[in-house]
């Protein structure tokens, strides 16, 4: 079992979707002697934000006739290389918690690449499970919160569905992770 490990919370070792993240991994990696577990923390190294050359290249609308410089080209490797790890799991547990009232920055570019590769490609992401850790989400103060929080899922739902990844489990909590892992013991 290849495990595809990404947290996105800026907030470190505090941050409640990494703590839940990396039960998560304990938990399968337990269940799983074989299991690889592939960790990247976009928050410790980011990505640059998707400008438009970059969007142009990866989505295959670059005119050839441009010559590209060395740092654009890295940039669409690394994007490939992004989308490859994303193919090659069997598993994603993602921490993506609720930044500002939306997906951290980091987390954010890293999509805009996938999705952008995903549409060039024209095909959906091959059948994967996806644990998706919202964990930290709390807005003090306001009674809209779980309002908030579902209209957030909901985007990050979307997203993925439209990549192909349709078995996706959402964790607001540790409580909500062994349900999540069922699917693990359910084969």
């Amino acid at each position: 079992m290849n495990i595809l490990h990404i947290d996105s919370c800026a907030l470190g070792d505090y941050s409640t979707s990494r703590q839940i993240t990396s039960a998560a991994i304990a938990a399968l990696t337990a269940a799983n002697e074989q299991a690889s577990v592939l960790y990247r923390d976009l928050a410790a190294s980011p990505l640059s934000h998707a400008s438009g050359p970059l969007l142009q290249v990866i989505s295959q609308r670059w005119d050839a006739d441009i010559p590209m410089n060395a740092a654009l080209r890295a940039e669409a490797l690394q994007s490939a290389s992004l989308l490859q790890e994303l193919q090659d799991a069997d598993v994603v547990v993602l921490g993506a918690p609720m930044h500002n009232f939306s997906i951290p920055s980091t987390l954010k570019a890293w999509m805009d690449r996938l999705l952008e590769l995903q549409i060039a490609a024209g095909q959906p992401q091959a059948d994967l499970q996806l644990v998706l850790v919202t964990a930290g989400c709390t807005v003090m103060g306001l009674q809209s919160e779980e309002s908030l929080l579902d209209n957030h899922e909901m985007q990050l739902k979307a997203a993925f569905d439209f990549m192909g990844v349709h078995r996706l489990h959402v964790v607001r909590n540790m409580a909500d992770l062994a349900s999540a892992l069922e699917f693990q013991y359910a084969a």
